[in-house]
């Protein structure tokens, strides 16, 4: 699987299969364990691993390298498009697992991409009113926490940063970040906060599903043998905010 192209084969069980085969088989395994869970009436924890796995599912097929990318929507606009969706697809899957999700997941790619005619367009016909109910008030509330949880929290999950790392990073004791979480932090803190929140904001939707915390955490050579992590420790954040900005600018190679 190495263009978005691919995926417009005629067969789409024999691409969908490819993909779990060869692009994602570590997000289609853990989709194989959570979904009979989502379709028997999840708990909120199931639900919120479950978005997960789709938006890193749908960031993987969306952003795979384009052979005529000027005749395919924006990676981004497909990316849009197939998470938007997530609440849908345990409903109109061929089958109750990561298979059946991505089957759906390429299914729909292979729509509005590729202009080629839906399959997976009809709803199981014994479905579970009430699961379902649940399960779509679910997500709604999981999409809107993550939309709207304060910079802070937000930047900590992307980056998988604990409180102790937070305040290594701000100079702080640990029992300060603490309060943050739950009082936001000081005026005098507040700056460089929000700065660290809009780098793990632009690696959150540039880079795959983990990749942040990973990329965070390297040494490069661009910052000097040092990471991110470093960087923002020693005050340099508002240097490494441009310099990741610049990063993904592609206007500049362009």
């Amino acid at each position: 699987m190495n263009h978005i192209e691919d995926l417009f084969a005629p067969d789409l069980t024999a691409v969908s299969r490819e993909v779990c085969d060869d692009l994602l088989p570590d997000i289609v395994a853990a989709l194989d364990r959570i979904m009979p869970r989502i379709l028997g009436g999840a708990d909120r924890s199931a639900v919120r691993r479950y978005c997960g796995f789709v938006d890193a599912a749908a960031e993987a097929l969306a952003f795979l390298p384009a052979l005529h990318p000027e005749a395919l929507p924006p990676p981004s606009v497909a990316y849009a498009l197939l998470r938007r969706d997530a609440a849908e697809l345990p409903w109109v899957a061929p089958s109750a697992d990561g298979l059946g999700v991505m089957v759906v997941l390429v299914d729909r790619l292979r729509g509005f991409a590729g202009g080629m005619a839906q399959e997976c367009v009809h709803t199981s016909a014994d479905i579970d009113v009430h699961s379902f109910e649940r399960f779509l008030k679910s997500v709604a509330e999981v999409e809107h926490e993550r939309e709207h949880a304060s910079p802070l929290r937000r930047a900590m999950a992307t980056l998988d940063l604990s409180s102790g790392a937070v305040a290594d990073l701000m100079g702080v004791k640990r029992q300060a970040v603490d309060k943050w979480l739950v009082a936001g932090p000081p005026s005098e803190r507040s700056e460089k906060v929000g700065v660290v929140a809009e780098i793990a904001d632009i690696l959150r939707y540039r880079l795959k599903a983990g990749m942040p915390a990973v990329v965070a955490r390297k040494n490069a050579e661009a910052y000097g043998g040092r990471s991110m992590l470093d960087l923002i420790a020693s005050n340099e954040h508002e240097w490494l905010l441009t310099s990741v900005k610049e990063s993904f600018d592609f206007r500049r190679v362009a």
